[in-house]
């Protein structure tokens, strides 16, 4: 019995079915508060470089006063000048070189006004294009401002994004400013009076736009009051018209940047948005391929226009639908880089749906000329310029060179219908020119001097602003 009552009052092994359920974790025994302390410690000290980057870092360094204008000749600029949180930035024969930074931008070391312009030259050795730079951002994180990219995403898009690349377009941001009046009854769709637009909204502007491959562009940036204007070889490319621009402290600093792509800056100027900060010469496009003379055809029936056309108008020209289309072309063609024999019939559809018409299209010209002057300036072709249905939509041309001079021949009487599709035929022989629509004669010109030669052998789609498509070309000898 005396072993029983020892039994009775040893502890149980199982709780009592009526005891309250586990707490789960039980802090263990022996772990003082002095313990507890020095476990605290260690997980600060191991955080301490993502506290201090994110909560107490102090501003970046500002030691650049404005204007300001770099050449690159100096390979220590990038050290005194400018600051970058990784890639291998460099000052290499009078460029900066970025040979694929990941988005690691190289920061300029000067605070910005909310009013600039921002120029330089940049070109692209890579065939994704993706030319990249940053604007109002703070020093530091990519994306923290505006990023601008011509030929992103495998060279098919540029955009300026609001402190996303990736952002939605701002198309989608307006439907919901409209959704959101209704719903409220107001009278108004402002984007910020709506609520759909605040001050850490991420939206972006596009427009299809390849980066040709060691072109030579040249960038103007401008910001006046909300509107961002981004210019591309002194023509308009894109802009913004942000409600709550980024400025101040935290948006007010500038940066090259670059993803993968090989580029090469060069010429940088900043200052004030009303005056020009350096001079834009044309740029140098790459001549055509040399190549004898011959027959050539082109259906576009595929993703990318590719090595045989020299588009000198960036963004100006896609491919929709198997045709090629070109849309604020200002008299930068889309030239065919294979020559034409200097007698040659060229054929070709085309259409546009703009009560505008202006279809153009240039003939036997140099292969690469294009205009980059003022856009109010007349524009001087290196070939024979057709224009069918211009200024706007009530006459046709056929001009030697210069589409208003007075020794071209013309017509008024035939304006462009919307959606029709029109098939085209240019044949020359010598110093005759003979234009035709649908198989009717439409135009002929007499060259006393007929422009031959090198210089005299390339065929091209242009415009000014309207969208024109184009498909099945042919080119034969006669």
């Amino acid at each position: 019995m005396g072993q029983a009552k020892k039994k009775e009052r040893e502890p149980s092994a199982e709780p009592p079915l009526d005891s309250p359920p586990s707490e789960g974790w039980v802090k263990p025994a022996g772990l003082t508060r002095r313990g507890w302390a020095v476990i605290g410690a260690i997980v600060f000290c191991v955080n301490l470089p993502l506290i201090h980057y994110y909560l107490l870092r102090p501003e970046p360094e500002a030691t650049v006063t404005l204007p300001f204008r770099d050449d690159f000749s100096d390979f220590g600029t990038v050290a005194k000048n400018y600051w970058t949180t990784g890639g291998l930035w460099r000052a290499e024969n009078g460029e900066l070189v970025a040979p694929g930074a990941k988005n690691n931008p190289l920061w300029l070391k000067a605070k910005l006004p909310d009013d600039v312009a921002v120029e330089f030259d940049v070109r692209s050795a890579s065939n994704d294009g993706d030319i990249r730079l940053e604007l109002f951002g703070n020093g530091v994180d990519h994306a923290s401002g505006y990023v601008f990219i011509l030929g992103g995403w495998n060279n098919s898009l540029s955009v300026i994004g609001r402190l996303d690349e990736n952002a939605p377009p701002m198309a989608r941001i307006q439907e919901l400013a409209t959704r959101a009046a209704q719903t409220q009854g107001k009278p108004g769709a402002g984007l910020v009076e709506t609520g759909v637009y605040r001050a850490d909204t991420r939206v972006r502007v596009e427009k299809p736009g390849p980066a040709q491959v060691g072109r030579r562009y040249h960038f103007r940036i401008e910001r006046r009051g909300t509107l961002l204007r981004w210019y591309v070889d002194g023509q308009p490319y894109l802009e913004l018209n942000d409600p709550l621009p980024l400025k101040g402290p935290g948006h007010d600093r500038f940066a090259f940047s670059d993803w993968e792509a090989q580029l090469y800056f060069d010429n940088l100027a900043i200052g004030p948005p009303g005056e020009p900060l350096a001079s834009a010469p044309p740029p140098v496009v790459a001549p055509p391929p040399s190549a004898s003379p011959g027959p050539f055809a082109d259906d576009f029936d595929r993703v990318r226009l590719g090595d045989d056309w020299n588009v000198t108008g960036p963004g100006s020209a896609v491919l929709e639908d198997g045709a090629v289309v070109v849309q604020q072309t200002h008299n930068r063609p889309v030239w065919l880089r294979r020559p034409m024999p200097a007698d040659a019939v060229i054929d070709f559809d085309c259409w546009t749906d703009d009560p505008q018409g202006d279809i153009k299209i240039e003939a036997w010209g140099d292969g690469r000329s294009f205009f980059a002057g003022d856009p109010r300036a007349a524009y001087t072709a290196t070939g024979y310029v057709f224009i069918f249905g211009g200024w706007p939509n009530t006459a046709s041309v056929l001009a030697r060179r210069e589409e208003h001079a007075h020794a071209r021949v013309e017509r008024t009487d035939v304006p462009v219908q919307p959606g029709k599709r029109y098939h085209l035929r240019v044949e020359r022989r010598g110093g005759r020119i003979d234009w035709s629509v649908d198989g009717k004669p439409f135009l002929q010109l007499d060259d006393p001097a007929p422009l031959t030669g090198p210089d005299n052998s390339y065929f091209a789609f242009s415009g000014w602003e309207t969208k024109v498509h184009f498909d099945n070309l042919r080119v034969a000898a006669l």
